[in-house]
């Protein structure tokens, strides 16, 4: 049993938080309106359901592309249009599962090893997989979460705490 534990620490890391951020991001999409979805701040950005569903899609798509050592894109999948509230919400619950089995199930060595994406016949990204794990998989996401705060507040909607008190939440009140 001990032996296994120290194969995996850096997934068992990388699980631990990811279930500390989806307590955040969960907060997020519990006020999204499902009347807003088609909501954008500007012609050439995602509309708040398409943001929201790209979100909750990020972490079982990514961990699944990093299973591979090598990974082809033949090309982005376009995100899809969020119908419902509960709908991102259970499609961001399967996605984080699907994701934390699969980062779960990478031992230390794999996680050292590096990862390669390839676009069009050339490297794009070429990094141990927990790299890309922490870039992709976690700050990628961090990145769009904040778009997401930053739609809510445009459309005046309280934000909740996200690493601290915001201008309408204050967890330590």
């Amino acid at each position: 049993m001990q032996a296994q534990a120290k194969l995996n620490t850096i997934a068992t890391e990388v699980v631990n938080e990811m279930d500390r951020e989806a307590e955040i991001t969960n907060r997020l999409f519990e006020i999204i309106p499902d009347d807003k979805l088609d909501f954008r701040p500007h012609p050439k950005a995602k509309s708040l359901g398409e943001l929201a569903m790209h979100i909750a899609v990020l972490p079982g798509n990514v961990a699944a592309i990093a299973v591979e050592d090598v990974h082809d894109f033949a090309g982005i999948p376009q995100d899809p249009q969020a119908t419902s509230r509960a709908q991102i919400q259970a499609t961001f619950a399967e996605s984080l599962e699907k994701a934390k089995t699969i980062v779960r199930s990478t031992d230390d060595e794999n996680a050292l090893k590096e990862l390669q994406l390839i676009v069009n016949g050339k490297t794009a990204f070429a990094a141990p997989r927990v790299g890309f794990w922490r870039t992709v998989l976690l700050n990628h996401n961090y990145h769009h979460r904040g778009q997401l705060s930053t739609y809510l507040r445009i459309l005046d909607i309280p934000l909740p705490s996200v690493y601290g008190p915001s201008a309408d939440t204050n967890p330590f009140a």
